[in-house]
């Protein structure tokens, strides 16, 4: 057995580091991977420093990880999303270490001792060396533990486990503000197990109109202080940039055209047509099936196809045809008359996309390059004048990275909101291709001008004003109803509209008569018990008075049976929100700095 098991203690191995990356890389964290030589500050937390190189080596070991567990390379957009993550979690995960550090959180080793003997990974309960009739067996397993072939193995458990188990303790007391009520357990049953039936009214806000002379300048004035809270102005930039777009060149689609008919040549020598399409075909969708674009009518594909295709004659081999998708090899199988009596035709093609090879994009990354290395020295808007190249200026944008135009650019905009007006930047790809960039103007954190302001505010105090309007007038109808039977007199007195709901409807099921859901209506309505008559319930759009005229029976037998499932569901729920509210408050209330636009500029 011990022979077996050191034979295994690679493999082994190799399943730890899989099955617990993630704890391992960040749980050692700050502590972890020290190199004396610093080459570079990508971000602090706190004051502490997080050095580039530990920064590359956790991103390294997310993208090897990603990259198993997709079995192949990634692609460059899922490396960014790799890198992007990495960064989040890093952060979080040291925010949390640090908290557990405030609240004394500690893990015992016996603790540790016990998670590592009886509850190995999954990974490792597959290993073969711990098998007995293809079933896991722990005594193997506690018999490998206690070998010194396990001290390196132990070392590395340890320091994942205990990162976990400080990881769950601190979970475990930052949830315990999580709370589930038993109103909430039970309007959840209601959602389900109750049905009714309801008669109501319903008056909409938008009934009532409101004068301009209503609302004066000096209340709107009063509103803007009283609620300055409303109307924060996030820090925002703005930048003028130049275009480099990636387009394919006249080589490029030479190129294209020159493999076309290579391609073409092999086919009329023999080659088999299905067999080439699922190797060469741009076109993924009919590439699987050889080609074989099935039978079709006129108007079902572009136009160049469509005409070249259609004018062939069966088992003919089409010399290349260009839309707008690139080039085409066709070859036209049958045609036939369908149960229309249209002309249909079945066809195969191989489809090679013209696209901008790699020498053009490293051309007019040259070319966007040289262009940043003159700006360095000479003025932005001047130099783009005499290289005839286009300046265009962005719509302001917030820290957050989306610019309006360009997509998501996270570390161009870091780049401004870390630089002064002025500064122009490197050379930063977008997704048809490379900008680069002079910040022209940024707006600090504040309170938005009243000015600026003053249409929303004028907006909001016309629906307050709207609001008050109903309720009094709703009120008024409701203290004239005393019983059910008043409701139809007052629907007459009022000019208003009775609503009747089905006989059985639920919680979640919609309103009659056209009116859009509404769960703060239905929630409360809900609270009735047959008979009842409703005080005033705001609902989204309108004020409403509900009646309810039948009720199934609220069983206990049945609530009592499903309340442990209820509760627990709900209070899952709840302590999910709390930990995520509780993570982004660490990251709101840390002294954050992201230096990351300094290092990488693809996302």
């Amino acid at each position: 057995m011990l022979t077996e098991l050191r034979s295994q203690m690679k493999l082994i191995m190799w399943i730890l580091v899989v099955a617990f990356l993630g704890t391992i890389v960040f749980s050692w964290g700050m502590g972890g991977f020290k190199d004396t030589e610093n080459v570079g500050v990508v971000g602090e937390i706190d004051g502490e420093q997080i050095e580039i190189q530990r920064f590359q080596q956790v991103i390294q070991r997310k993208v090897d990880l990603e990259t198993r567990k997709a079995g192949t390379e990634l692609e460059p957009d899922k490396v960014k999303r790799a890198r992007e993550d990495a960064w989040d979690e890093y952060v979080e995960n040291l925010l949390k270490l640090k908290d557990s550090k405030r609240l004394g959180i500690e893990v015992s080793p016996q603790e540790i001792a016990h998670i590592i003997e009886n509850f190995p990974p999954p990974e490792v309960q597959q290993a073969e060396a711990f098998l007995l009739d293809g079933q896991f067996n722990p005594q193997a397993y506690k018999n490998f533990l206690r070998t010194p072939d396990a001290a390196q193995y132990l070392i590395q458990m340890e320091g994942s486990v205990d990162a976990y188990l400080a990881e769950q303790k601190l979970l475990f007391q930052v949830t315990q503000a999580a709370d589930v009520t038993a109103e909430e357990v039970k309007d959840e049953y209601f959602k389900n197990a109750v049905k009714a039936k309801l008669q109501f009214l319903f008056v909409p806000f938008d009934d009532f109109e409101v004068d301009s002379s209503e609302i004066a300048d000096e209340m709107m004035q009063k509103y803007y202080r009283m609620f300055p809270g409303s109307f924060k102005q996030y820090p925002q930039s703005q930048f003028s940039y130049v275009k480099f777009r990636v387009q394919s060149s006249a080589q490029d689609s030479a190129d294209i055209r020159l493999e076309a008919e290579e391609l073409l040549r092999d086919i009329r020598r023999g080659d088999d047509f299905a067999s080439l399409a699922k190797a060469r075909s741009d076109d993924e969708g009919s590439a699987v099936e050889g080609g074989d674009l099935g039978w079709f009518a006129h108007g079902k594909m572009v136009k160049p196809f469509e005409d070249a295709a259609f004018a062939a004659e069966p088992g003919q081999l089409l010399d290349p045809v260009e839309s707008k998708f690139g080039l085409h090899i066709i070859k036209l199988e049958g045609k036939r008359k369908n149960d229309e009596g249209e002309d249909e035709i079945k066809a195969s093609h191989i489809l090679l996309k013209i696209e901008p090879s790699p020498e053009t994009r490293d051309d007019l990354y040259t070319e966007a390059y040289n262009f940043a290395l003159e700006v360095e020295e000479r003025d932005f808007d001047l130099v783009a004048g005499e290289m005839e190249l286009d300046i265009d200026t962005t719509k302001e944008f917030s820290a957050a990275g989306y610019v309006a135009g360009l997509g998501r650019m996270r570390m161009a905009a870091t780049f401004c909101f870390n630089n002064p007006i002025g500064t122009v930047s490197g050379v930063y790809p977008y997704p048809e291709g490379y900008i680069v960039f002079k910040k022209v103007s940024e707006v600090l954190e504040g309170t938005k001008p009243f000015e600026n302001v003053q249409k929303s505010i004028y907006t909001k105090l016309v629906k307050i004003i709207k609001k008050g309007k109903c309720w009094d007038k709703v009120a008024d109808v409701r203290s004239k109803i005393n019983t059910a039977d008043d409701f139809q007199a007052v629907v007459d007195e009022f000019s208003l509209k009775l609503h009747v709901t089905g006989d059985s409807i639920g919680v979640a099921d919609a309103l009659p008569n056209g009116l859009s859901a509404d769960k703060d209506f239905i929630t409360e309505a809900f609270r009735l018990e047959s008979g009842d008559i409703s005080e005033l319930i705001e609902g989204k759009k309108g004020y409403y008075i509900a009646n309810m005229m039948s009720k199934s029976g609220f069983v206990e037998a049945d609530f009592l049976a499903a309340h442990e499932m209820i509760y627990q569901s709900l209070i899952r729920q709840k302590q999910d929100a709390v930990s995520r509210n509780w993570t982004r408050e660490l990251r709101i209330a840390a002294d954050l700095q992201d230096y990351r636009y300094k290092f990488y500029r693809d996302f």
